[in-house]
């Protein structure tokens, strides 16, 4: 697996162990201190992080930096599934 392979996928492991925390993007980079832009570039992939972030992270996810990478590495794309776009629920259609 490539570097450009691996970033997007760690990103989105970070991003669905953020979630299932219960953690906005927003609170969760002022919980380990680092800049909101910087985190949020991480999650999406466009950002190589740091091994000190990606401790950072770890440590805010209570994870080790190994199970992150772990997972990015080994898990199919499909288990760590996109999040859906905020606005209106699927299905729900606005009445004329």
């Amino acid at each position: 697996m490539t570097i450009d392979e691996l970033q997007p996928r760690l990103g989105r492991v970070i991003r669905y162990h953020r979630e299932r925390k219960g953690f906005s993007q927003e609170g969760f980079s002022d919980l380990i201190d680092v800049h909101q832009t910087y985190y949020g570039a991480v999650e999406r992939g466009r950002q190589n992080v740091t091994l000190r972030r990606l401790k950072l992270i770890a440590d805010g996810l209570e994870m080790p930096v190994w199970k992150l990478l772990h997972e990015a590495e080994t898990k199919q794309p499909t288990d760590f599934p996109e999040p859906r776009k905020p606005g209106r629920p699927p299905g729900n259609k606005r009445l004329r």
